[in-house]
């Protein structure tokens, strides 16, 4: 069973994808039960390039169930010094 998310695209992953406004965001369906990592998966996100979810301003581990109606951003993750 599929279940409906908002996802806010931030940094470069928001230009891969034009039809997710910049405030809005997109809606779209995952499995029910899905994880961050399975999220990212959909988006054809790679581990590689740092995806990092936020749920409610709490980053979320890749193993962590995004639970039905969320509002998740994503971002890329930073790194430097």
């Amino acid at each position: 069973m599929e279940m409906k998310v908002r996802v806010k695209l931030y940094g470069t992953f928001g230009r891969r994808f034009p039809q997710a406004r910049a405030t809005a965001g997109m809606e779209m369906e995952i499995p029910s039960g899905a994880s961050a990592q399975d999220l990212l998966a959909r988006l054809e996100i790679r581990e590689d390039q740092g995806g990092v979810v936020i749920l409610n301003n709490r980053i979320l581990r890749m193993a962590d169930e995004i639970p039905p109606g969320a509002e998740v951003g994503i971002f890329q993750s930073l790194y430097g010094g």
